[in-house]
């Protein structure tokens, strides 16, 4: 009798999810395709969200492994084991210097590129251009605050003194 039952296959959603996935990825390939500057936005776009995951990612390893060392001190834990911990939260902090400065160059070549480009949503752009030109604003608008530096459109800031303003002055509503 459950011969003509037919499951549903538990791996469906995660496959819809994928065609999904796939041809929004399509659309926005041939979208970009049609308009280079596009593309371009799209590759810088994806390079500074990249980033700023790696870089929150980062800051809180760091906190976590501060509040395990914090922890083990307080559990009375072997020296040579907070030691070993010391040297994973040495490393954390190693690369968060890097990782903030690469941030920081991508979001600021990308706060160029869009003032340059796209200093206002053109009135002919498909829904897909203006989505990625918003993700592009808040993303921006984002790193900047977590950078704690102004991240204008105009080629200007981003921390670097070229501005008159130093790094780390803190955020900007220019946004």
């Amino acid at each position: 009798s459950s011969a003509g039952l037919i499951l549903p296959d538990p791996s469906s959603s995660r496959r819809s999810f994928f065609v999904s996935a796939s041809r929004n990825l399509h659309r926005n390939q041939a979208m970009a395709s049609a308009d280079p500057q596009l593309k371009q936005l799209q590759v810088k776009l994806g390079t500074v969200k990249r980033t700023k995951r790696e870089y929150q990612e980062y800051l809180k390893e760091e906190g976590s492994q501060r509040e395990k060392i914090d922890k083990m001190k307080a559990d009375g834990a072997d020296d040579a084991d907070v030691k070993k911990q010391m040297e994973v939260l040495n490393d954390t902090l190693t690369v968060i210097p890097d990782t903030r400065q690469r941030l920081q160059k991508y979001a600021k070549e990308l706060a160029e590129f869009m003032g340059k480009n796209f200093d206002s949503v053109p009135e002919d752009a498909g829904e897909a251009s203006r989505d990625v030109i918003l993700e592009a604003r808040q993303l921006l608008s984002e790193a900047s605050g977590l950078l704690g530096v102004a991240l204008s459109e105009d080629g200007a800031g981003g921390g670097d003194g070229a501005d008159g303003s130093a790094e780390g002055t803190g955020p900007v509503d220019e946004f």
